[in-house]
């Protein structure tokens, strides 16, 4: 739906400078600005300009920032207007370059996961083929986790709140560490700090240390307590499995690893297994899954696994419908 013209959020925004805000209109102003990375940056290099060129604005936030750097009323002669007309003019340049967000795109390679530290000082570490964006300004680190998982590892900065956005949901830390699992249903294991997975249409989630966020890709989901230390397994070269269909298995397998695993039975899908699987090299996997249920598991020439089913499956193994 779109505004009218007096509600238009730019239209306020410039409001703002000369007048009070109604309540309605400061509500109107406030969700355009938390809508989006964009607006925000929008609003505050707004504001930081005016601070600049020194305006008396009513509105509040810029009140806030002048009674901040205590600025104070002089007298001023008129032949220096010239050059403080100048030197308002180069300090709107100034904070318009400096409010202007850094953008940054990383990709893991195909069949390696990537360890990297990203301009703030949090680090990540994304599966093979994962790809993320951050766009950091000064008030706000937002990050686009667009293919892949990551484990984050996040720098505590109480002014500019982390968010990551993933399969839909948005994820909002102040500083804390974390697993992302995509894949058919999104999986956030929080490890440590606190985290809070919001998603359209559907009610927010706080997570405490201990928990996962369990959600398929469009519907809401739900905290559940488990081992999410043994999700981020991943980054040491292991996945760990408890009672996970051979599915579920090899779709998180082939995430973690950069290499597909294929199961060549649909019958294959319902075994299940638990233990610490290593995934540095496929030939080690499949000899696992072998040692693990009745199964062949064969490397292809390409370096991805093939799992087939043995002619007579042993009695010590089960399968689950």
């Amino acid at each position: 739906m779109t505004p009218s013209d007096d509600m238009d959020p730019r239209r306020l925004l410039a409001a703002s400078l000369t007048r009070p805000l109604t309540t309605a209109e400061r509500t109107a102003l406030d969700a355009w600005e938390a809508g989006s990375a964009e607006a925000r940056e929008e609003v505050a290099r707004t504001r930081e300009v005016w601070l600049a060129m020194g305006l008396a604005a009513e509105d509040p936030t810029v009140r806030a920032l002048r009674r901040s750097v205590g600025r104070k009323a002089r007298p001023e002669r008129r032949p220096l207007l010239a050059g403080l007309g100048l030197l308002a003019a180069a300090l709107v340049v100034g904070v318009a370059l400096n409010a202007q967000p850094q953008v940054e795109t990383y990709a893991a390679p195909a069949h390696a996961a990537a360890r990297l530290t990203l301009a703030d000082g949090s680090h990540v570490v994304l599966s093979p083929g994962g790809r993320l964006t951050t766009r950091f300004s000064r008030r706000a680190r937002d990050v686009s986790l667009e293919a892949g998982d990551g484990f984050f590892e996040v720098t505590h900065d109480k002014r500019r709140p982390f968010a990551v956005a993933a399969s839909g949901r948005t994820l909002t830390v102040l500083g804390t560490r974390f697993n992302v699992a995509g894949g058919a249903r999104l999986t956030v294991s929080l490890v440590q700090g606190s985290l809070r997975v919001s998603q359209p249409g559907a009610p927010s989630v706080l997570l405490v240390p201990g928990q996962r966020y369990v959600g398929a890709s469009d519907v809401g989901g739900a905290a559940q307590a488990g081992d999410v230390r043994s999700d981020a397994a991943w980054t040491d070269g292991r996945v760990v499995l408890a009672d996970a269909s051979l599915a579920e298995a090899a779709e998180r397998l082939s995430r973690v690893s950069g290499r597909r695993v294929a199961l060549t039975d649909p019958s294959l899908a319902r075994l299940r297994l638990s233990g610490s699987l290593p995934i540095e090299r496929m030939d080690d996997v499949g000899a696992a899954l072998e040692a693990l249920l009745p199964v062949r598991a064969q490397t292809t020439a390409g370096g991805d696994l093939i799992v087939s089913p043995v002619s007579r499956p042993s009695a010590k193994f089960s399968e689950r419908g």
